[in-house]
């Protein structure tokens, strides 16, 4: 099982953007997401913007610059 935690500027999700964000992963599948209101431990800051979609799976993913994370 591989997790990790990424924090970045803009989270997008539907009609819904929260600025200073983290995403937390688990296999390449979310987890949890949300506001980042403090530093976390053993989160990785890419900065920019992640998109969340649907995947075919059902399950939700998370996509920086274009790329499935």
């Amino acid at each position: 099982m591989k997790k990790r935690r990424i924090a970045v500027h803009e989270l997008r999700y539907d009609d819904e953007t929260i600025v200073q964000a983290f995403v937390e992963l688990v296999d390449g599948k979310v987890l949890k997401y949300g506001h980042l209101e403090e530093e976390l431990p053993m989160t990785e800051w890419l900065g920019g913007t992640i998109v969340l979609s649907v995947g075919k799976d059902g399950c939700l993913r998370a996509f920086w610059n274009g790329k499935l994370l």
